[in-house]
């Protein structure tokens, strides 16, 4: 029998040195997994243990001992199998970070290898990935800089991740959310750990005690 799968219709403070590596950031608290729409409706409710983004095969989840294999529309238990290589978890965070590059303008290294330079070396679909903007490392936070080799959004975060459907979640307080491209929280930071959005849904993660499922896919 299938698992059933439930779903709801319904400042800145910039640190002077800034090659160091940042710590990453603390595993979050123990809850369940779903996902939700751009406007935060949850769509597939919390009830998973652990949960991936939705790639071009389907999300994966861990229900108990048990991969499943999602689908975004309609949303549900996807018939296609799960394979050996299939992870029910959530990419790192950006490893790349930020270096100066002059007054208030920076280069973006990889390790020690400069993968953009607003001057040298131009942006390239590896690091902005069709964005105006990339998450990287800024000493012990996160910000995002622009195809000028600034700051496109003058707030740095705990931790965050890249843009993806004019969203990218960002941690503030300890909790996760999602800000648009003005750095303002259109989801309020509220969720215990959050995964970037992909045709039109996100994984994130909620107190086990948190909203209750009421209506069956299934």
């Amino acid at each position: 029998m299938k698992t059933k799968i439930t779903l709801l219709l319904s400042s800145l403070v910039l640190v002077a040195a800034l090659g160091g590596c940042s710590k990453p950031a603390p595993s979050a608290p123990t809850g369940k997994w779903g996902y939700i729409n751009k406007t935060g409706n949850f769509i597939i409710q919390p009830q998973f243990d652990e949960a991936s983004e939705f790639g071009e095969n389907g999300a994966i989840v861990r229900d108990g001992k048990r991969l499943l294999r999602l689908k975004a529309k309609p949303p549900g238990e996807s018939s296609d199998p799960v394979k050996p290589e299939d992870t029910a978890e959530l990419p790192p965070l950006p490893t790349l970070r930020a270096a100066e590059a002059g007054t208030d303008t920076y280069q973006i290294k990889d390790d020690d290898k400069v993968v953009f330079d607003a001057k040298t070396v131009p942006a390239s679909e590896e690091v902005f990935h069709d964005n105006d903007f990339v998450c990287v490392k800024f000493g012990a936070q996160y910000a995002f800089i622009d195809k000028q080799g600034k700051l496109g959004i003058p707030v740095p975060f705990k931790a965050a991740r890249n843009f993806s459907d004019k969203r990218a979640a960002a941690m503030d307080g300890g909790k996760w959310g999602y800000i648009n491209r003005k750095g303002s929280f259109v989801l309020p930071p509220k969720y215990l750990d959050a995964g970037s959005f992909a045709f039109g849904l996100a994984p994130v993660k909620v107190p086990s005690d948190g909203p209750a499922a009421k209506t069956s896919l299934f």
